[in-house]
């Protein structure tokens, strides 16, 4: 018999009818099987990409992955759940070990801190680290998302902040501040951590976006403002709880030719979002007048919902109010801005030109300027003789746009402010290097940092009208302080930039200007890990552990700051 008509034990393949047999052909696979090496890459990549994008370990049991695994890469088996595991506890060891080297070679460390709680109710406490490196580059990274399973005490969060700090080999010494909401109990942990000799003169600093929140909601809380805003909120909620009125909305929209927005419902968690909700509504006012005289989309009860004459008005007042007050809050809280230093002075600036009591006002609009206005002097203090010695005034003068301190009106407080920052740099210099910061293991850096961003330059436009045009000639006797301030620079220069270059003239004042330069104005940082976290820890990862919890927010973040790190 032919050989391919014979089957595997031998015998004749040929039916009783003598047909001859269909034949088949196998496809050969002349590709390579893959080494064991490429099949670690490939898991390791898988891990990656389940931390990157924050998916569920189990995404490697789903079938459509596995058809696609097949696909992209024939001969690779997709590992079960804990060998990604293994390969994500080794990427969190790799790249703990890149970060553990970065803050090791700072000189200073600042935190920012807050408490979240996850859809299973469960709280944890985030730990972001802020730094400045040698290469004058601003860095921040989670150092870890811890379990609270006690009560929310300043003794509990103080001590697993010590656990997190031990934990990464930072000396309590290192830590320049601990950036934090206003909640009594982190209020009260910063001033217990300050009390202790091994974190030396840590301040805590209250979230700059959460207080200036805190300013612009006891405003809206005033009459006739709080009604105006209770009557918008209800008008916009009907348009969120009607499909009808929703498609309507849309419909006279296009007949107006009007931007087809939908309309924004304010959350009380969220900022800005009564100054967003009025602000869509003052947009939509035509639409969304419309469709409420529209008998055959609204009954007469939704009729009564429209906005007054007077209401509108006063929502246009407290729009035009807020406005520069939210557009403060987005340049401090951006990622990656030394932002600390421009705290008080765009504070003073907002109060001179924006919340000044006009005799042509409003009065909403008196009303809004004037708590707003007293609110801010009250929550930053900028009325006492203490403002001299804050950590803002510290970092404006640090940051060589503000450093004539031009809203100080008394000359002798604003020399008390130099003398107090002379003196730290002073005794900053006069330390060994290795309690600011062991320099015996730089990592290798690149010599020049990056330039200014898109962000960096638009917000250096929106605050060149603070910055001074005093120029005095230098002296060769001056002191550093007295050199430094006789010193000019250009508006469009950013203080990390400026202090890159010029740290050699100005040895000791540059080491006062990393400390305070690392400090963000913000916590949002450690509040924008909520949301990943909220994906990390969601309905279908109930069960995992705190740990992988710690782990899998750190790798979320920190791989894309170390790759966009590296990019640069």
């Amino acid at each position: 018999i032919h050989p391919q008509y014979q089957t595997d034990d031998g015998s004749s393949s040929s039916s009783s009818t003598g047909a001859a047999p269909k034949l088949t052909q196998r496809k050969l696979d002349l590709r390579p099987p893959l080494s064991e090496k490429r099949k670690r890459e490939i898991t390791d990549k898988i891990a990656e990409f389940i931390a990157l994008d924050m998916r569920p370990v189990n995404v490697v049991d789903g079938d459509g992955f596995k058809e696609l695994m097949r696909t992209l890469k024939p001969g690779y088996t997709v590992p079960k759940r804990e060998t990604v595991m293994h390969s994500v506890d080794a990427k969190y060891a790799s790249i703990r070990a890149e970060v553990y080297m970065l803050i090791n070679n700072c000189k200073a460390v600042s935190l920012t801190t807050d408490i979240w709680t996850s859809l299973q109710m469960e709280a944890y406490l985030t730990v972001t680290a802020h730094f400045i490196t040698e290469a004058w580059r601003l860095e921040n990274f989670v150092l870890a998302t811890k379990k609270m399973e006690e009560s929310h005490t300043a003794e509990h969060i103080s001590q697993t902040l010590k656990e997190v700090i031990s934990d990464w080999d930072i000396p309590g010494t290192k830590i320049v501040s601990v950036v934090h909401d206003n909640a009594t109990n982190m209020v009260a942990c910063t001033n217990q951590l300050a009390q202790e000799p091994s974190w030396g003169t840590v301040q805590g600093v209250r979230c700059a976006g959460h207080t200036l929140q805190l300013c612009i909601n006891s405003a809206l809380k005033k009459d006739p403002v709080c009604r105006t805003v209770a009557a918008a909120r209800r008008l916009v909620s009907h348009f969120k709880k009607s499909a009808k009125a929703t498609t309507a909305l849309a419909e006279k929209q296009r007949e107006l030719n009007v931007a087809e927005h939908k309309l924004v419902q304010d959350v009380a968690t969220r900022w800005n979002s009564v100054y967003l909700m009025l602000d869509r509504l003052l947009e939509q006012r035509g639409a969304v007048s419309a469709v409420l005289k529209d008998s055959t989309v609204s009954k007469r009860s939704d009729r009564d919902l429209e906005l007054t004459t007077s209401q509108w008005r006063m929502a246009e007042d407290i729009v035009n109010v807020l406005k520069p007050m939210i557009k403060l809050t987005e340049l401090l809280s951006q990622d990656m801005n030394t932002s600390l230093s421009a705290t008080v002075p765009m504070l003073m600036n907002i109060k001179k030109r924006h919340l000044v009591v006009h005799e042509d006002d409003s009065a909403v609009t008196k009303t809004l300027k004037i708590t707003l206005t007293e609110e801010i002097d009250r929550r930053w203090e900028l009325k006492g003789r203490l403002l001299e010695s804050s950590i803002y005034i510290k970092a404006a003068i640090l940051d060589p746009r503000f450093k004539k301190l031009f809203f100080f009106t008394d000359d002798e407080q604003r020399n008390e402010a130099y003398t107090v920052v002379e003196n730290l740099a002073e005794s900053l210099a006069a330390r060994p290097v290795q309690e600011v910061g062991d320099d015996s293991e730089l990592v290798e850096e690149c010599d020049t940092a990056a330039g200014p961003s898109r962000q960096e330059k638009e917000k250096d436009q929106v605050m060149s009208m603070l910055l001074s045009s005093d120029e005095e000639e230098q002296q060769p006797g001056d002191s550093e302080m007295k050199a430094y301030l006789k010193d000019t620079t250009k508006s469009s220069t950013g203080p990390l930039e400026w202090w890159q270059k010029n740290e050699e003239r100005y040895p000791k004042l540059s080491m006062a200007a990393k400390r305070f330069h690392s400090i963000p104005s913000t916590s949002i940082p450690s509040e924008s890990i909520f949301s990943k976290a909220g994906f990390i820890i969601s309905k279908t990862r109930s069960a995992l552990l705190p740990a992988n919890v710690d782990k899998l927010v750190f790798l979320a973040h920190n791989l894309k700051r170390l790759k966009r790190t590296q990019a640069e």
